[in-house]
């Protein structure tokens, strides 16, 4: 059987776009591994939105009595020079567009670069919190994913079939067999895990994709 990539090796590739002075948001669940691994002599900014700017690393384990946690209720090492802010001026951060990336999970992302992730199949509620804004609203909307479900379903699709977060949104998506760019209605794959083929990813895969020009093996160096 093929080896998928560990989520701390996603975040690797995903933060090593990030430039110093980036304004970095990341949802919760896989993305936050970028948080756990920052980018090494690179300075980034990470926003969450109900009001802290510039906090540390997700603390693992939590010291008693530690207080500081972002929306997604993670607790988080307070930095030199961190702001407070209220919730709506958080929101006018993103809305003003001021946020360089934001990092989300995904149960569906689609070809033309629809992003659903707050109702799972069966379910009648879900919560979509301030994913919509993000999605819209950042500069770079990058997804960090599992390329399939637990029961093995293709969450990268051609035409997304769960209830929209926000429409064509996503430039790239970032998951344990490969990188892909989302352009002009097409998923090209950029970068492979080792091992992997073409033919492999598109097995596992409901979007028909195109190889990219520059299309490699994925390395770290």
């Amino acid at each position: 059987m093929l080896e998928r990539l560990p989520p701390e090796i996603v975040a690797l590739l995903v933060t090593r776009r990030f430039r110093d002075g980036d304004v970095v948001n990341l949802g919760i669940g896989m993305p936050l591994y970028c948080a756990l691994n920052p980018p090494q002599d690179v300075e980034v900014i990470y926003h969450s939105e109900q009001g802290l700017l510039g906090f540390g690393p997700i603390l693992d384990p939590v010291p008693d009595g530690h207080r500081l946690q972002t929306a997604g209720g993670h607790f988080v090492a307070p930095r030199p020079g961190m702001s407070f802010m209220s919730h709506d001026a958080s929101f006018a951060l993103v809305r003003g567009g001021f946020i360089d990336y934001t990092v989300l999970g995904a149960l569906e992302v689609d070809a033309e670069g629809n992003l659903a992730n707050f109702m799972r199949p069966g379910r009648l509620s879900g919560s979509v919190g301030g994913a919509p804004d993000l999605a819209q609203c950042a500069r770079n909307t990058y997804v960090m994913m599992t390329h399939t479900s637990r029961d093995g379903a293709p969450k990268v699709v051609q035409r997304c079939t769960l209830p929209l977060t926000a429409a064509r949104c996503v430039d790239r998506i970032y998951t344990d067999v490969a990188v892909m760019q989302v352009l002009d209605g097409k998923m090209m794959v950029e970068e492979y895990a080792p091992g992997w083929t073409l033919d492999d990813i598109q097995h596992i895969t409901g979007a028909q994709l195109v190889a990219s020009p520059v299309m490699r093996e994925i390395s770290l160096q």
